[in-house]
């Protein structure tokens, strides 16, 4: 429940929430009394945030006096885009959401998050210009509010106020990608959709198997009270992550959820289907209610329906965590710990067989693999490991697609391609059949590239052989995948080592192994090559010609001296000598340099890697 609040408005006084008026001079001098005690409060607050450490008491006291402490109920909006800036808030509690308004028929972007202690607003108010971006309260948030005239007149008479106010603003000019980061979520809201889901039951045990992981848990059951918020408050800061149990309903419970929480957790049966429309936000708020981050969380009960689209349509959720067996669980507190574990694997051709000896080190290793993504035929290694496959299945099915015969083989004049495309159609078909990623054991997605656009396609659901195909279309080797006005080609071809994507998904630690930063194409095979006829003659068809190599490099080639926008944390860069991306035969040579160097990442991170291997085979 949000708190009364009370706000000067000249000599009157009002409350957020009821609204009313007071103007005797006996209501006055009550509030008058009730002011002080909560600007005492606000003093005794404010030493303890992050952008007030260090300033004297004599300015701690200007602030005070300066300012209006404000609720919000989650959903509210602080100000908004192009409005005039009237006031610097300070998040005393909460977490804000700062959205930049995008053209009429494109998304909103989400310019990054405020965190209890921070102030927002800053840059309007110094400029004299209108807001640059909308916020909002994702929860229930409490601000100190300071009006533009005080925070100058605080500016010019304490200089330790202008200097805390400085060390902001160029923070956030010289680190915009930082400035606002993802302030990590504390707040769970894990949500029943069936009676027959034990809610109660499931919580507890995430919040033992979070603490595994030096993480310190509490959790409230769905008979609980709604507390005050200052009793809430003492709560949240005093452990790093809360569990809310609660189910659908109109409980007072239920509504205090949904006002307070970060992030959701939707627990659904895969033999049901939701309700339409899913009561999943409060009545205030609407604007903000897309920015909610929702997971949904199946449980595997029951005969599948088949249904998991739906019910991601349903809730709005941004990914899916598919909940088999107790390691799917432990999977789940990684999530929730911050902990978790994020693949990524490049594009390279036949290099990409160094991807299975990498993950052959990270499972014999202990290291757990909660998210995989790929590019091109790193794409297609991650969809093996997202299966759920052994390591032996999965190197016997590699095998059998793409070293016993050439899966490029199927040549034929260009018109659109070197190939037909139907050999590499057959093998994913085989072994992946109708698979669905939104139900694969591990959370997958593979990208591909819009030439129409330029832009990159995240494929995080619908089947995962049609997500592979257009994943894996290098231009002019194989034909273009077309989806609806989209022309989708090779993912190397815009992104082919998407860590950026991967680091954006998770919180934890994102590892990638690149085998396509050199050493992919062989420089001799150019030098006074022989006529069409010649290379048959000495070739036959079953070997791909140079052009190959030189399409697929030209698809796959970046500027990796650039500096990656949000790199792995461990980066892992089999050498894969002698190898090409068109030597589909030399498999064992490409796999055994990736398990050699994966093993070699591992003991030099051992130190970081520990911690979670411990609590994960605990």
């Amino acid at each position: 429940m949000v708190a009364p609040v009370l706000r000067k408005t000249g000599s009157h006084f009002f409350t957020r929430r009821s609204g009313r008026v007071f103007a005797s001079a006996g209501a006055a001098f009550q509030i008058r009394l009730v002011i002080a005690r909560m600007m005492d409060a606000v003093r005794a607050r404010l030493r303890n945030l992050p952008f007030f450490a260090g300033l004297g008491a004599e300015t701690l006291d200007a602030i005070a006096d300066a300012s209006t402490w404000q609720s919000l109920a989650g959903g509210w909006e602080v100000f908004s885009q192009g409005a005039p800036s009237d006031a610097l808030h300070i998040n005393l509690t909460g977490r804000l959401i700062v959205v930049r308004e995008s053209p009429e028929g494109a998304d909103d972007e989400v310019v990054g998050y405020i965190r209890a202690g921070e102030p927002v607003g800053e840059m309007s108010i110094l400029s004299g210009e209108p807001h640059s971006a909308s916020v909002y309260a994702l929860r229930d948030t409490e601000l100190l509010s300071i009006p533009r005239d005080s925070v100058d007149h605080l500016i010019r008479e304490h200089g330790d106020f202008a200097a805390a106010l400085a060390r902001i603003v160029l923070t956030r000019a010289r680190r915009p990608q930082t400035s606002f980061q993802q302030s990590a979520p504390r707040i769970f809201a894990v949500i029943a959709t069936s009676p027959s889901i034990d809610v109660d039951a499931r919580v507890k045990e995430l919040a033992h198997r979070v603490a595994a992981y030096k993480v310190n848990a509490t959790w409230l059951g769905c008979n609980s009270e709604p507390p005050e918020t200052s009793e809430f408050d003492l709560t949240e800061n005093a452990h790093d992550v809360v569990l809310l149990a609660a189910r659908v309903d109109q409980s007072p419970w239920y509504r205090f959820v949904l006002r307070h929480a970060d992030r959701f957790l939707v627990l659904a049966r895969r033999d049901s289907r939701p309700s339409k429309p899913f009561p999943l936000t409060s009545d205030a708020g609407a604007r903000a209610r897309k920015f909610r981050l929702v997971d949904l969380v199946l449980l595997h009960e029951g005969a599948h329906s088949g249904r998991t689209a739906e019910w991601m349509e349903a809730v709005g959720a941004v990914r899916v965590v598919n909940i088999r067996d107790s390691a799917c669980v432990d999977r789940l507190a990684r999530i929730i710990s911050g902990k978790s574990v994020g693949l990524v694997l490049s594009g390279g051709g036949a290099r990409a067989y160094a991807h299975i000896g990498a993950v052959k080190a990270m499972r014999e290793a202990g290291v757990p693999i909660d998210f995989i993504c790929g590019a091109s035929m790193g794409a297609v290694v991650a969809a093996c490991v997202a299966m759920g496959w052994s390591q032996e299945d999965m190197e016997t099915r590699i095998r059998d697609a793409f070293v016993a015969s050439n899966p490029l083989g199927d040549h034929v004049l260009p018109v659109v391609a070197l190939t037909r495309g139907g050999r590499v159609e057959e093998r994913l078909k085989r072994n992946f059949d109708d698979t669905l990623i939104e139900n694969l054991s591990v959370p997958f997605f593979c990208v591909s590239s819009d030439i129409v656009n330029g832009a990159v396609r995240v494929h995080n659901r619908g089947r995962l052989r049609t997500a592979l195909r257009a994943s894996i279309a290098l231009p002019g080797i194989l034909p273009p995948v077309i989806d609806d006005h989209a022309l989708l080609v090779d993912g190397a071809v815009v992104n082919n080592f998407p860590t950026d994507i991967m680091t954006t998904l998770h919180r934890g630690l994102t590892i990638g192994v690149d085998v396509a930063r050199e050493g992919v194409i062989d420089i001799e095979a150019f030098r006074d090559p022989p006529g069409f006829f010649s290379w048959i003659a000495s070739n036959g068809f079953s070997d791909a010609p140079p052009i190959v190599s030189l399409l697929m490099r030209s698809a796959t080639a970046r500027r990796e001296h650039l500096e990656m926008p949000r790199p792995a944390d461990i980066m892992i860069t089999p050498p894969v000598p002698g190898v090409e991306l068109r030597d589909w035969k030399r498999y064992e040579i490409a796999v055994t340099d990736g398990y050699r160097a994966a093993k070699a990442a591992i003991d030099e991170h051992w130190a970081s890697l520990a911690p979670i291997i411990s609590a994960a085979g605990r």
